[in-house]
Order: structure tokens, then sequence, then C-alpha cells
């Protein structure tokens, strides 16, 4: 009798723990993802401010003197590749960041690609160009 009862409960309580390990295994592992959660990384089209600054011809236009990937967290980031700011979702896939494009990014219809080259580089794989970290509150070095 007592054999009876410590049977059916050491069944469920065997099923209770494999239905525990089970459902805690996941393979939507994101580490990589949030290594470039609060980081901003650009990409510089002149050397220094005043390059920029010196490009200028028309003072009621200014000339975009970088582009810009900053991460929010992570799903989010926000891109801008000539005057206009994006709010993009992305995700990271072998050394890859893709930018997924939606209808209302007009500048970019498909996704973009960036290769991790390490934790302070990007590379824009369509243009090859290099994206770098940005440390402190300055474009400019």
């Amino acid at each position: 009798m007592d054999l009876y009862k410590k049977g059916p409960m050491k069944k469920y309580y065997l099923l209770t723990i494999l239905g525990i390990l089970i459902l805690s295994c996941s393979n939507d592992d994101n580490s990589q993802q949030s290594e470039f959660v609060g980081k901003t990384f650009d990409h510089l089209h002149f050397e220094t401010e005043q390059d920029c600054i010196n490009a200028q011809s028309n003072p009621n236009f200014f000339i975009n003197c970088h582009q810009e990937l900053s991460f929010i967290d992570s799903e989010k980031a926000n891109i801008i590749l000539t005057d206009i700011m994006y709010s993009v979702n992305y995700t990271v896939e072998n050394d890859k960041i893709i930018i997924h494009a939606h209808s209302r990014t007009f500048e970019f219809q498909n996704d973009i690609i960036f290769e991790v080259i390490d934790n302070a580089s990007l590379k824009f794989t369509a243009y090859n160009s290099f994206w770098n970290e940005r440390i402190g509150n300055s474009i400019w070095n």
C-alpha cells in the first residue's frame, strides 16, 4: 500500500521537474545582441569637424557630416543615413547585425547588414564602410 502511494507521486514529481527543465531551456540567446545596447556607432564623411564646416557651401542647407547607428535595447535601434533618423528593429545573427527595413524606411527598402568586426567596429557590407563606436558625447575624436 505504501509503495502504491509513492509510485504515482514519484512519477508526477519527475514529470514536473522534467517539464520545468524543458520550459527553462531556450535557444533564444540574445547575449550577442545585448552587448550592443547603449552603444552608438558612427561613420564620418569628414575627418574633422572643421572639414565638415568648411564643406557647407550654402548657409541654407547643411551637408550631413556623418551616419549613425544607436542601439536602444536588444531589439530597437535608431539609424541616420542622411538627415532622417529612423527607429528600426534589428537582430544579431552569426556576427552580423541586420537592420530590418519596413514601410516607413523610404531611404532603404531592403534590410541593411553590418558585419561585426569587434566590439568597437562594424562594417556596412553594402558600401564597405566602417562604423566605429562613439566614445564620449561628440562624433569627433
